[in-house]
């Protein structure tokens, strides 16, 4: 059976197998059955995030995923696995780079982001996806709690993997206002489908906020967007991502990128040093995938 635990900050966690010691600062996140931990290792003070359940197989599950994947800014990279013992439960962790910052529902709740800033994120998003396909590992829980915009230099990192699936398999995580399956749109399986339509709600949600708590249905959400103040060009491609269910993430990235080049992005002194930050690091990002797409392709 699988239980959730709860660890208090101060708690030092030892590695059963390899020894390592870590000091617990605070909780990072939770999910069904796993939560990740700001730690510190013992002796070093250095920081890194641990992920820990009592279900051994989604844990051995996700530390191979990134562990295959490599080293990318993008996503964390795993150092290694252990088992231990928490309040005479075992558990199982494994140990990864910690992103300083915060995730992207937080940022947009405590901050209005400008739609050119947003509209960036979103491409970003389907780059980082479309990179991750490539090497046969399809994220689909897209949404704003999983993505973090990182302190240290305003780059986007994509997080949380345990639902990290194959193309064409069933999407086992996911939060019902961004899967298009609950949206009656389509089947829940993992395509380039399947994320264009997350990206393209999770876009939605941060321009215009609130979506995902109102229950409405699918032509309600439609003309929700159509009679906001987006602007004309943005609200179309929003609009027909959705309606014809987007199968290409490279011309969701093109598109996207193209239409933040038309959105005024007000004036230079007007605009927040965050905004700003984030701006230089997305333009580069961007620029990565574009590259990157021209290459595999």
């Amino acid at each position: 059976m699988i239980k959730r635990i709860n660890i208090e900050p101060g708690t030092v966690i030892r590695g059963r197998w390899y020894g390592g010691e870590y000091r617990v600062i605070a909780l990072l996140g939770s999910g069904g059955t796993a939560r990740v931990y700001l730690v510190e290792d013992i002796p070093g003070g250095d920081r890194y995030a641990l992920k820990l359940s009592t279900d051994m197989a989604g844990i051995d599950r996700e530390y191979r995923i990134l562990a295959r994947l490599g080293p990318m800014d993008n996503i964390p990279a795993v150092l290694y696995r252990d088992d231990c013992r928490v309040g005479g439960i075992n558990c199982y962790f494994f140990v990864m780079t910690y992103f300083e910052g915060e995730n992207l529902k937080r940022v947009c709740e405590a901050k209005r982001m400008q739609p050119k800033t947003l509209v960036k994120i979103a491409a970003v998003t389907a780059g980082i996806c479309l990179w991750l396909n490539r090497r046969g590992v399809f994220y689909c829980d897209i949404k704003p709690e999983n993505l973090v915009l990182d302190k240290r230099g305003g780059g986007l990192c994509l997080v949380d993997f345990g639902g990290a699936v194959k193309e064409g398999e069933a999407v086992v995580q996911f939060t019902p206002a961004f899967d298009r399956a609950s949206w009656g749109r389509g089947q829940r399986t993992a395509d380039e489908g399947y994320q264009g339509f997350a990206i393209l709600m999770m876009l939605a949600e941060m321009l215009l906020g609130g979506l995902r708590d109102t229950g409405m249905g699918f032509d309600a959400l439609l003309d929700t967007i159509d009679k906001s103040q987006l602007s004309k060009g943005l609200k179309k491609v929003i609009i027909k991502g959705l309606k014809k269910d987007c199968q290409s993430l490279e011309d969701l990235i093109n598109s996207l990128s193209n239409t933040a080049d038309l959105i005024p992005g007000g004036k230079q002194r007007r605009r927040q040093r965050l905004d700003v930050a984030i701006n230089l690091a997305l333009l580069a990002s961007i620029a990565f995938f574009i590259m990157v797409i021209a290459v595999i392709l």
